[in-house]
């Protein structure tokens, strides 16, 4: 047993003081930042970040230019040239009928009343060979196109203008065979969209523009891409 000490050396001893877990937290020693070894990093990181965001701007870029150029390619390009060369061989089949040479087209509503009046004369014979040979091929391949490439087709509908000339083929199509088998009167109930040749133009020059702003061709360059980007 220690021996004890007097009362007075007793409380002339300093207390020592208890060290509690929070106060050894609180005097633990904080890390020296270093700012050359700090900034390298925010810097990668920064750097890293950047590059991210440029690579998946410039993929969207090219994935917006290419189904541009694939609409072009394989759906309004084609499809203007059939509905083109469709009315311009329409108009031509007309000032055929009325012996006229000019460009001027004369008016189709009468070619169609003469082709009604007399299945047998010779407007119901000259249209029935230009829609065999002609017309109708023409129509369907735009209506191919159509049905086949549908996934290139602006918007989240069809045009109805397009499914029109599809159902107008169809129709046709009976229609011929029905000419074939002698029953030359009998005429479609479903009438060629006559304004789909004015929506086709429209559409495709709206995405030849669309394709040049992507591309920095018209105007002033990156103003233009960043204006295509902003409307689609």
């Amino acid at each position: 047993r220690p021996p004890l000490l007097p009362a007075r050396v007793a409380h002339s001893l300093p207390l020592r003081p208890s060290l509690s877990p929070s106060r050894v937290k609180n005097t633990a020693p904080m890390p020296n930042l270093d700012p050359t070894t700090v900034m390298p990093i925010l810097l990668a990181c920064l750097s890293y970040v950047f590059t991210t965001l440029h690579t998946l701007r410039s993929e969207q870029h090219k994935s917006l230019v290419s189904r541009v150029s694939q609409q072009l390619q394989s759906l309004y390009g084609p499809l203007l040239a059939c509905v083109t060369a469709s009315k311009s061989s329409y108009e031509a089949m007309v000032r055929q009928f009325s012996g006229s040479a000019t460009d001027q087209c004369p008016s189709a509503a009468d070619f169609r009343a003469a082709v009604r009046r007399d299945p047998h004369g010779p407007a119901a014979c000259a249209y029935r060979q230009w829609v065999r040979e002609v017309l109708l091929p023409l129509s369907a391949k735009a209506a191919d196109l159509i049905i086949a490439r549908a996934d290139l087709l602006e918007g989240t509908s069809i045009e109805p203008t397009l499914l029109q000339l599809v159902a107008h083929v169809s129709a046709y199509k009976v229609i011929l065979r029905q000419w074939e088998q002698g029953a030359i009167d009998q005429v479609s109930a479903i009438s060629y969209p006559d304004h789909i040749h004015e929506w086709i133009s429209r559409e495709f020059s709206r995405l030849k523009r669309r394709q040049a702003a992507l591309l920095g061709l018209s105007g002033s360059g990156g103003l233009m891409r960043l204006a295509a980007y902003s409307k689609l």
